[in-house]
């Protein structure tokens, strides 16, 4: 799909000076790619759209880091981004340009103002806007939803939640008491740290000193936006599932990491609404339960079907992909827990072996996917090559799944995906990776939607594959620019650095 000239700009309007003053991080967010918010729907038992070909709409998009790269990977999508920081959102559109993609854009403007013919469309992701925008335009992004949703179509909307903020609130009124409205946000910002450093000495309840000392090395944008801007609103989930009814919506599961899973006792018979409001109910209980303080809802128009609590069956359905690694020697006779650690340092705890096989296929397998009857071959292979027969509990490895899948640990997609290519001799990088990594300010993201850490050396022999140098070429280029930064390092040294680097990039699906 490509937008015609006439397209281009639909609405504009003053720009928003805090965010052009402090912006996010544009990011790729893992957990509002479609195909993983079409899985968690599937888990509901409501069959979302093909995210390959869908019409996807990004309300608070800033310059595109997490719209882009969906774009790029489904060019039979239809991408539109909102953003009313007019710096970002101008910022985005250069990318666009400059990386001649046709199926996305992205517009200066107001959610509150989106004209009516803009169309339906099958996702429409909305994170960190709903907490933290006046009350009026909540209500409208709720009727965006509403109005520009498709039938089937399903929305991300993440919110602060009372259950876990209420206990925040003193920190948030200390911030915004001890600094100065009126300053510039950067200014503001450094003002807030001293009063951080107070506060630290003033207080000595143990979760304020933690979020303390967490604020104090969090991104700005962040200590900015969450503790110091006119509106964060948390509410609790009662009242969101409420506003949901006022403006013809409805429920349909949680995108985030669950600790706990609602389960429905005697709901043999009941009506999909009857269910529908009992599973609401334990919801709101789960959150006080847990001091829930951040939720990603998946909503659908209430003239779809109504989904239901995540169910273990579903995942029959699904293909899986994980990036996971054990400090342990695996037993995978032995019951016993081991854990397994992802790239952001999340440890999880497995005990049932048939599913310490299964993580250990997954990471082999990644950033591609396997099906659910892939990954239990999968893991029978990996249980007889190291001895452990190939008798598999499929209920246990089910249930074992389910929770990993619930937690994060291993996620969920309707799109098996690419296997990493080998570098080659002559390695080369997608377009995309490549002009994220030579574009000040940008974050490369890898094939499964996740935020890649490089330093200057990394980004600059990332955005130099493409595909005209040998390793070696590559590797004498890398030494000149290590020693012009001070390191001297032997070419040898540099060759071997140069290929752990390109089998890097190779494993995060950058490469061609």
């Amino acid at each position: 799909m490509v937008f015609s000239m006439a397209d281009a700009t639909i609405f504009c309007m003053d720009t928003l000076a805090s965010y052009d003053e402090l912006p996010y991080d544009s990011l790729p967010l893992p957990e509002t790619q479609p195909d993983f918010l079409a899985a968690v729907a599937r888990l509901h038992g409501f069959d979302a759209p093909d995210p390959r070909h869908a019409r996807i709409l990004e309300l608070g998009c800033a310059q595109g880091g997490n719209l882009i790269p969906l774009a790029w990977r489904w060019p039979e999508s239809l991408c539109v981004g909102v953003e009313l920081s007019r710096v970002q959102a101008e910022a985005g559109a250069a990318f666009i340009q400059r990386l001649g993609l046709a199926n996305v854009r992205i517009l200066h403007g107001d959610l509150a103002a989106l004209p009516e013919d803009l169309g339906e469309f099958d996702y429409i992701i909305a994170h960190g806007v709903f907490s933290w925008v006046p009350p009026p335009v909540r209500q409208a992004l709720l009727d965006v939803c509403r109005r520009h949703l498709s039938p089937q179509g399903v929305a991300y909307l993440s919110f602060n939640v009372t259950a876990g903020w209420k206990a925040l609130q003193p920190l948030r009124a200390a911030l915004i008491d001890r600094t100065a409205a009126d300053l510039p946000a950067p200014a503001r910002f450094e003002q807030a740290l001293r009063v951080l450093d107070a506060l630290e000495s003033e207080w000595s309840d143990p979760s304020l000193l933690k979020e303390i000392a967490y604020l104090k090395t969090a991104a700005p944008s962040y200590l900015f936006h969450e503790y110091l801007a006119d509106f964060n609103a948390p509410m609790s989930f009662v009242e969101f599932a409420a506003q949901l009814d006022t403006h013809g919506l409805r429920y349909v599961g949680e995108a985030g990491p669950r600790r706990a899973v609602v389960e429905l006792e005697d709901a043999w018979g009941l009506t999909p609404e009857r269910m529908a409001g009992r599973w609401l109910d334990a919801e709101a209980a789960l959150d006080g339960a847990l001091a829930t303080r951040f939720r990603r809802a998946l909503i659908a128009r209430d003239d779809a079907p109504c989904a239901q609590p995540p169910r273990a069956a579903a995942l029959s359905r699904l293909s899986f992909q994980a990036d996971l690694r054990s400090d342990e020697e695996i037993d995978l006779e032995d019951t016993s827990e081991q854990g397994f650690l992802n790239p952001a340092g999340n440890t999880f705890l497995i005990a049932q072996p048939a599913m310490k096989a299964a993580a250990m296929a997954l990471s082999a397998a990644y950033p591609g996917a396997l099906d659910y009857a892939a990954l239990l071959s999968a893991a029978r292979e990996v249980l007889a090559e190291h001895g452990a027969g190939t008798q598999v509990d499929e209920e246990g490895f089910r249930d074992a799944l389910f929770q990993l899948v619930m937690a994060h640990g291993v996620m969920p997609t309707m799109v098996a995906g690419p296997c990493a290519a080998e570098p080659g001799e002559n390695p080369r990088a997608s377009a995309l990776a490549r002009q994220q990594a030579s574009s000040p300010g940008w974050v490369v993201s890898g094939a499964r939607h996740v935020a890649l850490d490089l330093d200057p050396a990394g980004r600059m022999l990332l955005s130099a594959l493409d595909g005209s140098q040998t390793v070696d070429e590559l590797a004498a280029r890398m030494q000149v620019t290590l020693a012009h930064s001070g390191l001297e390092l032997p070419l040898e040294r540099v060759k071997e650095l140069t290929w752990h680097q390109l089998w890097l990039f190779a494993r995060q699906g950058l490469l061609m």
